[in-house]
């Protein structure tokens, strides 16, 4: 069964001081990116999945998210 985790950027504020999903997920799924690394905006900032084929649905990423930005299909 393939799993899909959505990031919902609208809600996810700014990862660069949250980084909760970040640390909480076992499997090191999530990455922090910006198109433009020398931007401080925090709108160019972006949390995304890498290596959706290794995660285990335990559902951290989702529990520890206080912006509801993350859902699991």
């Amino acid at each position: 069964m393939k799993t899909d985790i959505l990031v919902d950027w609208e809600k996810c504020g700014d990862p660069r001081e949250c980084k909760r999903c970040l640390q909480v997920c076992p499997q090191a799924l999530f990455i922090m990116y910006s198109p433009q690394w020398d931007s401080d905006d925090p709108d160019v900032w972006r949390v995304d999945v890498a290596f959706t084929d290794l995660c285990v649905r335990c559902g951290d990423c989702v529990e520890v998210c206080p912006d509801d930005a993350i859902t699991i299909r």
